[in-house]
């Protein structure tokens, strides 16, 4: 024969006991429970997270008038009566609220806590529709009660690849980010226009200038340079000079001139400098002067009457450094020439004169 194992009657005791406990426990809960479930509601109670910030725009009167526009009554209602899942789908619906807890407490309170999405930026698409996003690039309608101030984006093209449009969305909440984190370019940019894939151009208030952004790579260099250029420049000639600033390249800033307004120039260009006059040319007229005959010396043959003088005409030329060419002289007047003297010579005179004292002697 086996031997049989012998169970001891003090254990059989023991799980019984243990067996009889559970089973009255487990009543007094259920009991418990069904008498919870047949109280009444006590009220409702919306909690909305996200209430400091400054695009809280959801009130608890919006979660409770979206729970009573489904039909569903919650005064006067036992808690067993309440499908808390079918509240909670309700409210999710909304696309303005992200995230949605419903259940009911120990004091018979239906809690609904409500994650709300934050707008950042506003979309005006090339289709004519217009919708905000949020931090993760979800598509919320316009509100009818509220405008909320988010930076805003123009010219936004819906693609068909849905990796584009979601590359697209996250580069408009990071330049938004960026603008909405800083007070000066939050006011100085109204406008970011999409030009293309991941293209921007920024619109401003002060100067009313078009920035060329291009894309989000290294924006928080480009808007330092574009500050540096605001404040050694922009402020020293005016903000209205230039009309077009280009940052799209590393460490630069390219300004287009407003129209009518031409910029400083640090050298002298061709054209500032004044030029020498030229030269006029010169006609003179040259008349060769008529010196006076020296009176004759002793025992010197008495000179002809030299003839008058001729007029000579020279052209000074400034342009060609040549000699002038002689003018042919001309004649001032045409006179008959005096017919030459009879030229007598001092021996002769002085002959004649030793002659007529002798003559006066006899």
């Amino acid at each position: 024969m086996e031997n049989q194992s012998k169970i001891s009657p003090r254990k059989v005791k023991r799980f019984a006991v243990v067996s009889l406990v559970l089973i009255i426990f487990s009543a007094i809960l259920i009991a418990a429970n069904r008498k919870q479930s047949d109280k009444p509601i006590a009220g409702t109670k919306v909690t909305l997270k996200h209430q400091d910030r400054e695009e809280n725009f959801l009130k608890t009167k919006d979660v409770e008038d979206l729970i009573s526009q489904q039909g569903i009554k919650v005064d006067n209602q036992t808690i067993a009566s309440i499908n808390v899942d079918e509240i909670e789908k309700i409210v999710q619906s909304n696309p303005w609220i992200k995230e949605a807890q419903v259940f009911v407490d120990n004091k018979g309170t239906l809690n609904i806590e409500v994650a709300q999405r934050l707008p950042v930026a506003r979309i005006f698409a090339s289709d004519g529709t217009s919708f905000y996003i949020d931090t993760a690039g979800f598509e919320m309608p316009l509100s009818q009660n509220y405008a909320y101030s988010v930076p805003v984006f123009t010219n936004y093209v819906k693609q068909a690849n849905d990796s584009i449009n979601e590359h697209n969305k996250r580069s408009m909440v990071y330049l938004s980010s960026i603008i909405k984190d800083d007070s000066f370019w939050n006011a100085q940019i109204t406008q970011v226009d999409m030009e293309g894939l991941n293209n921007f151009n920024f619109y401003t208030t002060l100067g009313r200038q078009k920035i060329k952004f291009g894309d989000t790579s290294a924006a928080l260099a480009k808007l330092d340079n574009l500050m540096a250029f605001y404040k050694d420049v922009s402020n020293k000639i005016g903000w209205d000079r230039y009309n077009v600033l280009d940052v799209r390249f590393k460490g630069q800033v390219l300004a287009t001139p407003s129209i009518g307004w031409m910029p400083p120039k640090d050298t002298i260009t061709e054209g500032t400098v004044p030029k020498p006059a030229p030269v006029p040319a010169v006609t003179q007229n040259v008349v060769a002067a008529n010196p006076k005959p020296a009176k004759p010396k002793e025992n010197a043959v008495v000179a002809r009457k030299p003839e008058p003088a001729k007029k000579v005409v020279a052209k000074a030329d400034t342009k060609k450094k040549e000699e002038p060419k002689k003018a042919a002289a001309k004649p001032v007047a045409k006179t008959k020439p005096a017919e030459p003297a009879k030229a007598k010579t001092a021996a002769a005179k002085k002959a004649e004169a030793d002659k007529n004292k002798k003559d006066k002697k006899k």
